[in-house]
C-alpha cells in the first residue's frame, strides 16, 4: 500500500509540474523574490533577468522542480574525470567545478565545495537535512552532509578557495561538506584538459 501511495504522490507532482510548464510563458521563467525563512544563503542579487529553461527532459524536471531523487549509481557524472564545470541543468548557472568533485561512495556525484559565493542556496528541511538548490532558479540539486573529506587530505591551495557561503564544521579539524547532488540536475561543460 505504501509503495502505491508514494507512486501516486509522485505522479501528482509530475502532472502538476507539467501543468505549470504548459502555461503561456514557460520558456522565460522569472524568479520570485520570496525566499524561505529557513534559508541559510543569500539570494542572487540579479533577479530581474528572466531565466531561460534549458531542459525538457522529464527525469530532469522531476528532480529539479518536484524534488525527486534519481536512483543511486545511474548518473554518468559519478565516473566523470574530465576537467570542467558543472552547471544547473535548468538555468545554466555555474554550481561546481571538477576540482571539488570526489568519490564519496554514495552513488551520486559529490562535491566538497561550490564554485563560488552564493552559487548554491541551502535550506534546512523539516527532517533536519539540508537541501541544496540553485540560487538562481531555485531548482533542487540534492542535499548537503557534513561527512566530506578532511582539509588535510586536499590541496591547501584549493581549500583556501572555499566560498564563505558553503557550510562549515564546528571545529577547524571538522570534515568539509559533501554536496550529494542528483546527476540529472547537472550539465557538464568540458575545459578540454584531461584530469
Amino acid at each position: 500500500f505504501f509503495s502505491s501511495t508514494m507512486k501516486t504522490a509522485q505522479a501528482i507532482k509530475f502532472f502538476a509540474l507539467c501543468a505549470a510548464l504548459s502555461s503561456a510563458n514557460a520558456f522565460a521563467i522569472k524568479p520570485t523574490k520570496l525566499q524561505s525563512k529557513t534559508s541559510m544563503a543569500s539570494s542572487n542579487e540579479n533577479e530581474e533577468e528572466p531565466i531561460t529553461m534549458q531542459t525538457w527532459n522529464p527525469l530532469r524536471l522531476l528532480v529539479l522542480k518536484a524534488g525527486l531523487t534519481e536512483p543511486a549509481w545511474t548518473s554518468p557524472w559519478n565516473y566523470q574525470k574530465t576537467v570542467g564545470t558543472f552547471t544547473c541543468a535548468f538555468c545554466g548557472q555555474e554550481l561546481f567545478d571538477s576540482t571539488s568533485k570526489f568519490d564519496s561512495g554514495s552513488g551520486w556525484p559529490s562535491f566538497w565545495r561550490s564554485s563560488g559565493e552564493g552559487a548554491v542556496r541551502l535550506v534546512r528541511e523539516f527532517d533536519g537535512r539540508v537541501e541544496c538548490s540553485c540560487s538562481r532558479c531555485k531548482s533542487h540539486l540534492g542535499h548537503v552532509f557534513m561527512d566530506g573529506p578532511t582539509k588535510g587530505s586536499l590541496d591547501s591551495s584549493l581549500v583556501s578557495t572555499i566560498p564563505e557561503s558553503d557550510p562549515k564544521g564546528r571545529t577547524e579539524s571538522a570534515r568539509l561538506p559533501r554536496f550529494c547532488v542528483n546527476g540529472a540536475s547537472l550539465r557538464f561543460e568540458k575545459n578540454g584538459e584531461e584530469a
